[in-house]
């Protein structure tokens, strides 16, 4: 792991990149998932976007295309929601093996309520098998309080202007909550 963070150091070392956390008592990851559903007109696949926050900084993001075609737009929230819980599994091992710190749950911010009520209550049948495997692991890592999955306003999801083209305001939006990291040329 270190070898690795000494690597990345050396690629970003030019750019002067600082990054000021906040200093606050939450000990919990936060991220914001979102996708699409169906946009690409040729294929169908969606797209899911996150950006993950320790302190009020980003340190991590993605958009990127999913695996598979999402039959319903709940689908490719949980395509996106469960690639974003994966990826907090290192994350949280990463900042706690770092700061030699216990983190708190991680928080994951999504806005699709059909999403959040099935990883309260999901039936299964044969057909969506993939899915209820998906929905009980989550559910299972929120019953051992390894993750918290809340729901916030659309107009509140940042990961949106990953996933789509973006009007101005929800740029804004990701511009004020993103750039805690200051670039700073020598």
């Amino acid at each position: 792991m270190w070898s690795y963070l000494r690597t990345v150091s050396r690629w970003t070392r030019e750019l002067h990149l600082k990054l000021r956390p906040v200093n606050e008592e939450s000990k919990s990851i936060q991220h914001y998932t979102d996708a699409t559903w169906a946009d690409d007109i040729e294929t169908r696949i969606s797209r899911s976007g996150s950006i993950c926050f320790w302190k009020q900084c980003p340190i991590a993001w993605n958009s990127k295309r999913q695996r598979n075609i999402a039959l319903s737009s709940t689908e490719a929230e949980l395509n996106a929601l469960a690639d974003g819980v994966q990826e907090n599994q290192w994350i949280k091992y990463l900042v706690e093996e770092l700061w030699s710190d216990s983190l708190n749950p991680s928080t994951f911010h999504v806005d699709n309520q059909g999403l959040v009520e099935k990883i309260k209550n999901f039936g299964s049948n044969s057909k969506t098998k993939h899915l209820d495997i998906k929905m009980k692991w989550l559910r299972d890592l929120k019953n051992k309080n390894e993750i918290v999955v809340t729901l916030i306003p659309s107009e509140e999801m940042i990961a949106d202007t990953l996933t789509k083209s973006s009007n101005t305001q929800s740029l804004n939006r990701l511009r004020e909550k993103c750039f805690m990291v200051h670039y700073s040329p020598s």
